[in-house]
């Protein structure tokens, strides 16, 4: 039975690739992604799916409209018309997440880069081959997506038969963090030009965590910040809000205060503490 995209590309492969041109930025992201399709294949899905949903969706809201006694004519245009907006929409999310998945193995790879940095410096110490390290890397999946990435130079290597400085350039132009691109190409030249890999491993490690500190103390000062936010607009405001309103109600005798009070303390008081929540989690250096 093939795959959902393997039937995808069945029905849109060949409009795939005839458009892909006009899609090639995307081939980058899936890369810097680890998203392991072609761009055909991603295309076809994203065609196969965003054309299937505006198919339900004209059937289904046709149906809807009809049972609220819309005209046959009426409902059909509106269940198109809401069709194409929410497939447009679809497409749009299949367009743009590649990109927003980079960003976030970007943001990964660099809370965790100081420490694998410092443990490829203590493996490089023992004198061994530089394919060693990213082996040994890829065992590792406590280090996340640099795991992944040392096993992607791994499996060039090791199963493609490629040369470590061709596997480790490879990477580096498909790696999403600037940080490890770097690094990357900083060990390749090493290599090539005969030099002290374990030296240039351990100031890497050095000036990362020293940069790892810094990040560190930035987000303690940018936490004390928002706990003050929190703590004076959020509660004390709930807190003088509730208290004035109540007071305003006893005076004129308004019933609706009960719900607005209602909503505020069991609905936006929880919203805002999940969206300052988000927030600190985004800005966290620390995985």
């Amino acid at each position: 039975m093939p795959s959902y995209v393997n039937l995808s590309y069945r029905f849109f492969g060949k409009i795939s690739r005839s458009v892909k041109g006009n899609f090639l930025d995307i081939r980058e992201d899936l890369q810097r992604a680890n998203i392991a399709y072609t761009l055909e294949e991603y295309l076809s899905t994203a065609f196969f799916t965003t054309a299937l949903a505006f198919v339900l969706e004209t059937i289904s809201l046709s149906f809807i409209f009809g049972l609220i006694r819309f005209s046959v004519v009426s409902a059909l245009l509106l269940s198109i018309t809401l069709s194409l907006a929410i497939s447009g929409v679809l497409f749009f999310l299949f367009y743009s997440y590649p990109a927003a998945a980079a960003k976030t193995r970007q943001s990964k790879i660099k809370k965790i880069l100081p420490f694998a940095v410092s443990y490829m410096a203590t493996i490089s110490s023992s004198r061994l081959p530089p394919i060693v390290l990213f082996r040994t890397l890829a065992g590792f999946k406590e280090y996340g997506q640099i795991a992944e990435e040392a096993a992607n130079v791994s499996r060039d290597v090791d199963v493609f038969g490629m040369t470590f400085s061709a596997a480790v350039k490879k990477q580096a132009k498909r790696s999403p963090s600037t940080e490890f691109r770097e690094l990357l190409w900083g060990i390749n030249s090493i290599i090539a030009s005969g030099g002290d890999l374990t030296f240039y491993l351990k100031q890497k490690s050095e000036e990362m965590m020293n940069d790892y500190r810094r990040r560190i103390r930035k987000y303690a000062q940018d936490l004390s910040l928002f706990v003050e936010i929190y703590l004076t607009l959020i509660i004390t405001g709930s807190i003088f809000f509730i208290v004035l309103s109540s007071i305003i109600s006893a005076i004129s005798g308004g019933l609706g205060t009960i719900f607005v009070q209602a909503f505020v303390v069991f609905i936006l008081l929880p919203l805002l503490s999940i969206g300052f929540i988000i927030i600190i989690k985004s800005i966290s250096p620390v995985e």
